[in-house]
């Protein structure tokens, strides 16, 4: 059996209910890694993401580090608040858990995973840091990369927009641009029929009846959820039949609170449904006409957009950041809005509605210009691409180090005992004296001096 090396790939999270696009990617993400890497996910507690990740047969650690969120909205202080982090006591445990590992890489996951990627340098082990979010442009954002850069020995961007933060000759000599893919047996294009079907009957909701639905892990400002009840509000008077979902966790009651408020002070209320969280999305793809995708800031890339293509259904949203990128490629930029604006998010809906078997057909023929820029077999190119290089121009990180069932079982005690031992010290009689007993002769082996003695007594007779 070939020894691959290992790989540690550090999760920044792990929802206990729910699976966030980040989480989805990386877990994907191992899946493709398996060929070239005994891969290891270390993620910070139980949840989703290890649930799931066991059952593709991936080997779950759970070690918890702080998390450096100013390098996603860096300011002045970036850089000391990174020397605080590194001079703490969890650093310096997180250093000595991972040199227990023994890893080949380290991979560290969105960019405020700050410490494994600065732990992996100071013990000289390459780290691959995969990005997943746009790094905030707020006049700071050349200190992130500038802090990314330095702790990195090679950067996974998800896209061309996070990639943008990055200065030109970083990019060409230690970056890979690689947007999210999916498993072609997850999809069951077959079943989407009776998906459909069970979740509007669940919800109480004619198959006639046009429903627009926003999906997102939480339900926070910054996914733009009031815009898109504004732009679902401008929409029910001309639209009476229209049914308008939210998918998401709550996380900010008032928040939660203000956008329930919005719709009953219109007495709207009927017209939409809150479904919180749901352990099956891909049904609820299913059900929806339209997908809206109202993100207020600019996205990494815009992972439920290429979800809802891929599912045969048109997209809306604000075109900012990877947003953009999804869906020119997958051509429909016509369905891109001004970012900001939801009486432009509700105009892009509007062109849908008027044409409900033309915006059928025009989902499926995003779907397959989807499946050509991002699909599997692309993916497997770009990851293909991005290793042969690393074997080229490092081929130490393939050079597995053969390691003994101890090694693995229990490395820090094993090596504890052999420092005690170097410290042992050096004993001249390390056999004590015996008697002999009756009966019985012992024979001891005489010692250098007794047997020059005895030689000079043979040769003075």
């Amino acid at each position: 059996m070939t020894l691959k090396p290992k790989m540690l790939i550090f999760s920044h999270v792990s929802n206990p209910s729910s699976i966030t696009g980040a989480e989805k990617l990386l877990l994907f993400f191992c899946g493709q890694m398996a060929p070239y890497f005994d891969c290891v996910l270390v993620a910070p507690n139980e949840g989703r993401l290890t649930l799931l990740a066991r059952q593709s047969g991936i080997v779950v650690k759970i070690y918890k580090t702080p998390l450096l969120y100013s390098i996603y909205t860096p300011d002045s202080h970036l850089m000391n608040e990174a020397d605080k982090l590194l001079s703490a006591p969890a650093f310096r445990a997180l250093m000595k858990w991972i040199a227990s590992e023994r890893p080949q890489v380290i991979l560290t996951n969105t960019c405020v995973h700050f410490m494994p990627a600065a732990a992996g340098k100071r013990l000289g082990i390459p780290v691959v840091w995969q990005l997943t979010e746009k790094i905030t442009e707020n006049g700071n954002a050349h200190l992130s990369a500038s802090l990314i850069h330095q702790y990195s020995s090679w950067i996974i961007s998800i896209s061309e927009s996070v990639a943008e933060s990055f200065p030109p000759e970083v990019r060409q000599s230690k970056m890979t641009i690689l947007p999210p893919s999916w498993s072609e047996a997850d999809m069951q294009p077959e079943a989407w029929p009776a998906w459909r079907a069970s979740y509007r009957e669940n919800l109480g909701i004619a198959s006639n009846r046009p429903l627009i639905g926003m999906i997102s892990s939480f339900l926070i400002e910054s996914k733009g959820v009031h815009h898109f009840i504004d732009m679902a509000l401008s929409l029910k008077d001309a639209y009476p039949d229209a049914i308008f979902l939210i998918v998401g966790s709550v996380l900010d009651a008032d928040y939660e609170r203000l956008c329930r408020d919005r719709i009953a002070w219109s007495g709207a209320q009927h017209r939409f449904i809150f479904a919180g969280t749901q352990d099956d999305i891909t049904q609820v793809y299913c059900a929806l006409d339209v997908v809206v995708v109202p993100s207020l800031i600019p996205e990494g890339f815009g992972l439920t957009a290429l979800e809802g293509l891929l599912y045969g259904k048109p997209v809306a949203a604000y075109a900012s950041g990877g947003l953009q990128e999804v869906l020119t490629s997958a051509g429909c930029p016509h369905l891109l809005a001004e970012p900001g604006n939801p009486a432009s998010l509700a105009e892009k809906v509007r062109f849908i509605l008027d044409q409900p078997d033309q915006g059928a057909a025009l989902g499926m023929l995003n779907r397959v210009q989807a499946q050509a820029v991002f699909g599997p077999g692309t993916y497997q190119v770009r990851v293909n691409g991005m290793v042969s290089r690393w074997m080229n121009e490092y081929p130490g990180w393939f050079q597995a180090k053969a390691r003994s069932v101890k090694d693995r079982a229990a490395p820090a005690r094993r090596h504890k005992l052999r420092r005690r031992s170097r410290k042992k010290p050096r004993l001249f009689f390390t056999r004590p004296r015996t008697r002999r007993t009756e009966g019985r002769s012992t024979r001891r082996r005489a010692s250098k001096l007794r047997q020059r003695r005895t030689s000079a007594r043979r040769r003075r007779a």
